[in-house]
């Protein structure tokens, strides 16, 4: 399968990463968005079978060197950096949602892009900004030697999107966006939380049973059970047949 190289951009003290100063006086690094998101994406992407290899698993600001590095020592098939974008040090207006390859002329890394970007959009409704070349000017896409996607997922110094940024929410949203787009990039099906079946427990006419069903988890983490009406029929005295993919309940 897959290995899929993941940084969270910055560490938790670097310099001037962070949002202005909210109403109540608190600011929100960049980097704690980008690790939680970054660990979000982890698990997106290895319930989807790919391997996974974080490049900056430490608090501290690891060089890009080293995230490069460790990236290009395991043979990674793809590098995906995490960040929240900024424009100028105070509140204003910038917006959205834009991604940085090192050249548009790799096809590879530009269909890669292209993907993780249309899902991003698609998940959040933020303001496309668009694939953007940064040559070498950014030194993760320069120095790693497979394809590189660097993801700004919004705007730190916007205050409706820093709010967005802030929530846990909004971080599941594009780590789910981002892990869609991978695994359309390379043609894997895209698996989400929750829809393999398993044994779950239902109190039915003050008795405990286990039925067949999933776990759906929506975007705020809320988890509800649903079970299949073939093993709901099954202990309630139904027989169920199908006309289509209508069921038909009646009396055994």
């Amino acid at each position: 399968m897959y290995l899929i190289a993941i940084g969270d951009g910055h560490g938790a003290e670097t310099a001037g990463k962070r949002t202005p100063p909210f109403a109540n006086g608190t600011v929100m690094k960049e980097n704690e968005f980008n690790k939680a998101t970054v660990n979000y994406l982890e698990k997106e992407l290895e319930r989807c079978g790919f391997s996974v290899l974080q490049t900056a698993p430490e608090e501290t600001d690891t060089p890009l060197s080293v995230r490069a590095k460790r990236a290009n020592d395991a043979g990674a098939d793809l590098y995906i950096s995490i960040h929240a974008n900024a424009f100028g040090s105070g509140w204003n207006d910038a917006n959205g949602v834009e991604s940085w390859i090192y050249s548009k002329k790799d096809k590879d890394t530009l269909d890669a892009a292209q993907k993780i970007q249309s899902e991003v959009i698609k998940e959040t409704g933020l303001k496309d900004r668009g694939i953007k070349e940064s040559g070498n000017s950014l030194g993760i896409l320069r120095d790693t030697k497979m394809s590189a996607v660097l993801v700004e997922c919004g705007f730190m110094t916007n205050p409706q999107e820093a709010a967005m940024l802030k929530s846990d929410a909004y971080r599941k949203k594009v780590a789910k966006a981002i892990c869609r787009g991978v695994c359309l990039h390379f043609g894997v099906e895209y698996k989400g939380e929750g829809n393999e079946m398993e044994k779950i427990k239902v109190i039915l006419l003050g008795k405990e049973v286990e039925m067949m069903g999933v776990k759906v988890i929506d975007e705020n983490g809320d988890v509800t059970n649903c079970v299949t009406i073939r093993d709901f029929a099954e202990q309630t005295g139904y027989k169920v047949s199908f006309k289509g993919a209508t069921p038909i309940l009646e009396r055994a």
